[in-house]
């Protein structure tokens, strides 16, 4: 996705070091490796599955690509000790979903497919969709329908699903989605079903909180000059995006009213795309799911 644009505005040294911290299957990356011949690329993905069909992929480019296996709430050490590599050129952030990946049943990522709930980007992880729905309270469950969903009847289909798991656990994306599909009209249940399952995957992998991390940390291995770009599919991700970049680009952030500065702190981002790069009509025509992509440029000062 805006693979074009990220071609543009990401790369500034075409000998340089680049990490994609969300390698998927390597497109973003092969399109930079082979436009810019000599750069090297560090690949982080948190699936397993994901780095293998990449490494397929991506193997052409011999040693210029590094493959790591990793989150990137953990992206200093994993590009500092894993790839033991102290400062990088750019940092790539795509963070959308394999398609692979929603069409698998076994991977429980979509209410179209009938499969286990679970979610997790990481096997190894240990909080499931299956922990969540069955095991959070109530109240839990509503402030994550919220927060992650912007369900508006978050209390209602929180309430049902404690009801539910009582009789007997809630197991599958199937039972789930019979669940919230008794409490909507067919005409409304498609965009519920999308947001309960979007905002229970956001829980299962602290995909917020992540992102939060990996926007600081990119700050402490980027080279003055060197760009981060986000490309988001949430309001949320985006907000968390864009409130980053307008906190780094300001000398000031103390609370309005203020006489004097107390907060010491100076700008190290300036902010490349004062609004976010939107993909095409072209491209939503393609692939309905690109509307609400954005792409987020900033430049370490």
């Amino acid at each position: 996705m805006l693979l074009n644009e990220v071609l543009q505005y990401l790369i500034t040294d075409e000998d340089g070091i680049y990490v994609d911290g969300t390698l998927g299957d390597g497109g973003h990356s092969f399109a930079i490796l082979e436009k810019f011949k000599k750069l090297k690329v560090i690949g982080i993905d948190e699936d397993a599955d994901a780095l293998k069909i990449a490494s397929k992929n991506l193997s052409l480019f011999g040693n210029r690509i590094t493959l790591i296996q990793g989150n990137f709430a953990n992206l200093e050490s994993l590009v500092r000790e894993e790839a033991r590599c102290n400062y990088v050129d750019g940092v790539l952030l795509d963070l959308g979903l394999r398609q692979e990946v929603v069409d698998d049943p076994d991977r429980g990522f979509s209410f179209r497919h009938d499969g286990p709930l679970d979610m997790r980007f990481n096997k190894r992880s240990q909080r499931t969709a299956y922990i969540v729905v069955n095991r959070y309270p109530q109240k839990n469950l509503v402030e994550i329908l919220k927060k992650y969903g912007d369900v508006s009847q978050s209390r209602h289909i929180a309430r049902e699903i404690v009801s539910a798991r009582k009789k007997s656990p809630i197991a599958t994306t199937d039972q789930l989605t019979q669940i919230i599909k008794s409490l909507f009209p067919s005409s409304a249940i498609k965009k519920v079903l999308q947001k309960v399952f979007q905002a229970i995957r956001i829980e299962v992998n602290d995909e917020f909180t992540a992102l939060e991390s990996a926007l600081k940390q990119s700050l402490e291995i980027l080279n003055p000059g060197g760009k981060i770009a986000v490309i988001s599919y949430h309001s949320g991700e985006d907000r968390i995006v864009k409130n980053f970049f307008s906190t780094e680009s300001k000398d000031c952030i103390c609370p309005p009213g203020l006489p004097v500065c107390r907060c010491g702190h100076r700008k190290s981002l300036k902010i490349i795309t004062n609004k976010p790069i939107v993909p095409i009509a072209d491209e939503v025509e393609k692939n309905r799911s690109a509307r609400s992509t954005k792409l987020r440029v900033a430049q370490k000062i």
